[in-house]
């Protein structure tokens, strides 16, 4: 495997950046780092946080995705993969740890309400400095991702003790233009419920569906 990895590395580092040779090879890469779990759990030390521990290492997992997609000219193909990936992917699970305990501290003491202007406020913000994806002229390509979901991203996220109502069901349902009231009736829970968690996890996908449609 871990001659694999090299080679898959090393011929995404023989075609120029942003051709299709390359994103295929990274594709390929990443696909076999997720389906053998080479990936290595860090610790989480603050007893606040263990109980996010799936969320944060999700977020981190979409992370080193597009570190080693902008830096995998940098990889010494000499050396194996996973030591490298692993040892940025440490940095990354941290920052959205940081990102955790920072949101964690502000968001103590809120009101449901608060908590959800606050989120939308975070949302805003992500998205003058991430523009939404532009999706609109690609929906198919879209709807055909969040349906195969390759990596079960999409169907996995759910919310909490309702296993049933998957990030994949929404944003298909999304798609297809309807309302955030019927989606409310259909699972008997409250809109800004939905959406809030909609939004969160559009935030941790968006840089993984937007490698996928290159």
């Amino acid at each position: 495997m871990d001659e694999i990895l090299r080679q898959l590395a090393l011929e995404a580092q023989q075609h120029p950046a942003g051709s299709q040779e390359r994103q295929i090879a990274l594709t390929k890469l990443i696909d076999q780092i997720y389906r053998h779990n080479r990936l290595t759990r860090p610790h989480i030390n603050d007893d606040n946080l263990r109980h996010l521990y799936e969320d944060i290492y999700s977020e981190a997992r979409l992370k080193i995705v597009e570190h080693i997609c902008q830096n995998i000219d940098i990889y010494d193909s000499q050396k194996p993969v996973m030591p490298w990936v692993n040892h940025f992917f440490k940095f990354r699970f941290q920052d959205v740890c940081d990102r955790y305990r920072r949101r964690e501290r502000i968001t103590q003491g809120l009101s449901v309400d608060e908590l959800d202007k606050f989120e939308q406020k975070e949302w805003e913000i992500y998205q003058q400095n991430y523009p939404r994806l532009e999706i609109m002229e690609d929906t198919e390509r879209l709807r055909k991702l969040i349906e195969e979901d390759p990596d079960h991203l999409f169907r996995n996220k759910t919310i909490r003790g309702r296993p049933d109502i998957t990030w994949q069901v929404i944003a298909l349902a999304r798609l297809d233009d309807e309302k955030w009231e019927t989606i409310s009736q259909r699972f008997d829970k409250n809109i800004s419920t939905l959406q809030s968690f909609y939004d969160r996890n559009m935030r941790k996908f968006s840089d993984y569906i937007r490698n996928k449609l290159q």
